[in-house]
């Protein structure tokens, strides 16, 4: 009997090594398996996403001759720095050119252009918290007022309309949809389209992305066609703030514009938080 269970005893001891070898082999073979797909399946992901974060190098056909300014003060290379950073983030197709902004302190424009003074009776025809006042514009004002008209002028040379954006403008995620978008929409003699959602009544909307406006606030972005181009500098001098003088006059009907939601840009801050253009204005309210 006791050969026999020797001999189970070495039979049993060789199946039990067998089978260790067999696990080892497997473990190497799966470690193996791993090196080698590991980096493989990395450079799938790294090229997935390196696809996903690829920006298109040419414009939407529609907009295709567009190009843009923005305006900024010579002592303010930071803001240009950021806002021509933000529109190569969303738009590195788009040729966004410096405008050097009129310094109304400095150099402040002719009264051929902007009035010294300016009266906000419009403006409480239309809002209960104005009072109707003349007041004079500040440095500011008539600075952003000579700026705009200079990009008007710009403007009303060219064929294709014109980009303008102010230095503090932030381009948002939608910028290339939402004006590919309105452009699609805008009826044929669209005058502006505001790259803005802001507006001190209640817009309505004119199409997927176009908005008609109820009065129009900030002129941080805007599309400029070159036919309104040439009749706004036909209005000048410009007795309210840019940005008033626009809203009234479209509110008026005598400008054909639009604005857009989403938006395709906003002010950096908050309104007239960090602004460079004190707003003559807030004594009225």
């Amino acid at each position: 009997m006791a050969p026999v269970a020797k001999s189970q005893g070495m039979k049993t001891g060789k199946r039990s090594q067998v089978m260790k070898a067999k696990r080892t082999i497997a473990k190497r073979k799966a470690v193996t398996t791993l090196k080698i797909s590991m980096p493989e399946q990395m450079v799938k992901s790294a090229a997935k996403t390196a696809t996903k974060t690829v920006k298109a190098t040419k414009p939407p056909a529609i907009l295709a001759g567009i190009s843009a300014v923005a305006i900024n003060l010579d002592h303010r290379p930071d803001r240009w720095d950021k806002v021509a950073r933000s529109v190569e983030k969303q738009a590195p197709w788009l040729t966004l050119e410096r405008l050097s902004a009129v310094d109304g302190k400095a150099a402040p424009p002719a009264l051929s252009e902007v009035t010294k003074k300016w009266s906000t009776g419009h403006l409480a025809e239309l809002f209960h918290w104005y009072k109707k006042v003349t007041v004079p514009m500040s440095p500011g004002e008539r600075g952003c007022c000579g700026s705009h008209i200079k990009a008007w002028r710009i403007a009303a040379k060219r064929k294709e309309p014109l980009l303008v954006l102010e230095d503090d403008a932030v381009a948002l995620a939608p910028f290339v949809s939402t004006i590919t978008q309105a452009v699609k929409e805008a009826p044929a003699d669209v005058g502006m389209i505001f790259l803005s959602s802001k507006d001190r009544g209640w817009p309505k909307p004119a199409g997927k992305v176009l908005m008609i406006p109820s009065f129009v606030w900030t002129t941080v972005g805007y599309l400029i066609w070159p036919a309104t181009a040439k009749k706004l500098l036909s209005m000048l001098p410009l007795d309210m703030p840019v940005d008033n003088f626009l809203a009234w006059h479209i509110k008026e009907g005598r400008i054909n514009a639009f604005s857009v939601k989403p938006a395709a840009v906003r002010q950096a801050q908050t309104w007239n938080v960090g602004s460079d253009v004190p707003h003559s204005d807030d004594i009225a309210h």
